[in-house]
């Protein structure tokens, strides 16, 4: 795979179209400010960048410079960007990536058979707005990589920083600037980009998680519930004994036989005995209230004074016949013999309703007095202290088994887990044998023999020294890639800091990637590298060597190599003048002159 254009939907973009072999990212610095300022002001450091990004690169809103420069007004500048790359498949087809800056996330596709014309997108797209993660693996598929292909744990995303290598990945030749955090998150990868098998470093970093898990598990439990595994045997002896004493105390108390009687005595006090009282006092209350009142009645005589009525009628000379004298003398009658009747009938009544009133008064004491006598019972003063004391001891008894019986549980679940860690360092022992089979083998290992050689070989063409790059086995079974050894009149150099103005890290990292890019080269696999400011500080003789290696690589590999150069880091000729390279090998020529000469066509 290589780069074939680069390109926006703005005017002042410089839009780039790649050379397949040998290109140029050159600018002319004429101010006198930092390096690494004038750099990013300039857009050569970002072109890499941005190539990443539009290789599907995840990116964060909060932090990136597409999304935080904002213009005077407070815009994103920005926001209505689109870019636009197209690449070359290792089947011959032009595959281009459409990816807008405020829809970062959606991402579109158009596989063509041939390279497209100018700087004008496509109109239709065979894959449109398809979610990031989805795309890579729509981006995957068209690669079609090799060396990915049944590797499900990791993608062509994994190896693109050896394709581009950015300031920060020169520092270590294995280890990128992206691959932060644990081993595991990329040692078994390149252990298996050097041709080993990464599924077995995979599998000793995942059985060390395991049981560092389990450990950490297993001490919590140490620390919380303070037992220790060898007083197990002990916890048992001490629970035996407890349950003899709760036994022993049971016993007790069931010949005290109080726990049921206690029931008993509660039901019948509280709900028989409070209840029949209740409603005998309701009982008596009316029957009370009737007697009363049966009694006034019976006191309320018949009463007529024949005499009053008669001085009436003669004091209001009105005529008091004999037959009305004798009327009146009946109706009293009458009613004299109504009021025997009655007071009759009251008397009865109220004799029957006083007998039940003496009965009612005589359950109601009897029931009080019984009351009396249940709670006098139940509040016996020895022999319910003494009941108490057993029932005390017995609750105590249980607590404490309790705590006994929960040590011993957690005790069982340590061994239990000791068990499964035992069992996973039977097979990690088995993971550990394989990955010494793997060093023992180094020797047979074509893939990681060739990249080895290449190194070797493409290091001493740049600076005329041996080097080479090994690995080896750790204390804790780990595999541990050592940083590369050069060879100096014999001897190896631990040192790998030199004083002639140059350092040995950064050619380090560009032997590496170029050794892996031609010894992947019989596969598919990437065709390109892009190596940003790799002549900064280098020795002029180093810099000759090293464009030398580089245009025959491109040659004899069919590889794209892509390098940006400042004009004052250009090698010079015996004249010590720089050399020229053709206007047909600068791909993108930028220059701090004025703004419209950046890569964007403006400063920020």
């Amino acid at each position: 795979m290589k780069l074939s254009k680069l390109y926006t939907n703005k005017e002042n973009f410089k839009n780039i179209r790649f050379n397949p072999g040998f290109n140029v990212v050159y600018a002319e610095v004429k101010t006198k400010i930092s390096e690494k300022k004038n750099s990013h002001n300039l857009g050569k450091t970002l072109l890499s960048e941005l190539i990443d990004i539009m290789l599907l690169k995840k990116l964060s809103p909060k932090n990136h410079f597409l999304f935080t420069t904002k213009n005077d007004t407070g815009e994103a500048v920005f926001n209505s960007y689109v870019f636009y790359l197209e690449i070359l498949l290792n089947s011959g087809k032009y595959l281009t990536i459409k990816r807008g800056i405020s829809n970062n996330s959606k991402i579109s596709f158009k596989l063509n058979e041939q390279r497209t014309d100018d700087f004008n997108p496509p109109q239709e797209w065979d894959e449109e707005n398809v979610s990031i993660d989805k795309a890579r693996k729509v981006l995957a598929e068209y690669l079609n990589f090799d060396f990915f292909r049944g590797k499900e744990e990791y993608d062509y995303r994994k190896s693109i920083n050896y394709s581009i290598r950015q300031q920060g990945d020169y520092a270590d030749i294995y280890r990128l600037t992206k691959f932060k955090g644990r081993d595991l998150y990329w040692k078994p990868f390149m252990f298996d980009l050097l041709g080993f098998n990464g599924s077995l470093l995979q599998d000793k970093y995942e059985r060390d998680d395991e049981i560092d898990e389990i450990s950490k598990f297993i001490n919590n439990l140490k620390n919380e519930f303070s037992v220790k595994v060898e007083e197990r045997d002990e916890l048992v002896a001490q629970i035996q004994l407890k349950e003899n004493q709760a036994k022993s105390a049971e016993e007790q108390i069931d010949r005290f036989n109080f726990y049921e009687q206690d029931k008993s005595l509660i039901k019948e006090g509280v709900e028989d005995v409070e209840t029949r009282i209740s409603e005998l006092n309701t009982i008596a209350y009316n029957l009370e209230f009737d007697i009363n009142r049966l009694q006034s009645s019976i006191k309320n005589k018949f009463s007529f004074d024949f005499k009053k009525v008669e001085k009436v009628f003669t004091e209001a000379e009105l005529f008091f016949s004999d037959q009305l004298k004798k009327d009146y003398e009946e109706l009293v009658e009458l009613n004299q013999n109504m009021t025997l009747e009655r007071n009759k009938l009251l008397r009865k009544t109220l004799k029957t309703k006083s007998s039940e009133f003496e009965e009612i008064k005589k359950e109601l004491k009897e029931l009080n007095n019984k009351k009396e006598e249940l709670l006098s019972f139940l509040q016996e003063s020895n022999v319910f202290k003494k009941f108490k004391e057993y029932q005390k001891g017995l609750v105590k008894l249980e607590g404490q088994l309790i705590q006994l019986q929960e040590k011993l549980k957690t005790i069982d679940t340590i061994l239990e887990k000791e068990k499964e860690i035992k069992a996973i360092k039977q097979k990690l022992d088995e993971t550990v044998e394989k990955i010494g089979d793997e060093f023992k083998n180094t020797n047979s290992n074509e893939i990681y023999k060739e990249i080895r050689d290449k190194f070797g070989a493409y290091y001493k063409a740049i600076l005329n020294e041996d080097a080479y790059i090994s690995w080896n086995i750790n204390t804790a079974n780990n595999v541990d890639f050592n940083q590369p050894k050069v060879i100096s009149e014999g001897e190896v150099k631990r040192d790998t800091a030199q004083g002639d103005g140059f350092t040995y890290g950064k050619l380090f990292c560009v032997a590496f990637d170029l050794a892996l890019l031609t010894a992947y080269n019989k596969e598919s696999y990437y065709r390109f590298v892009y190596h940003d400011d790799v002549f900064a500080n280098e020795d002029n003789g180093v810099k000759h060597r090293f464009l030398k290696l580089i245009r025959n690589l491109v040659e004899d590999y069919d590889l794209q190599y892509i390098f940006s150069i400042i004009k004052d880091d250009l090698p010079t000729d015996d004249d010590d003048k720089p050399i020229k390279f053709s206007s047909s090998e600068i791909v993108l020529e930028l220059s701090d002159k004025d703004a419209s000469d950046t890569l964007f066509g403006f400063r920020f």
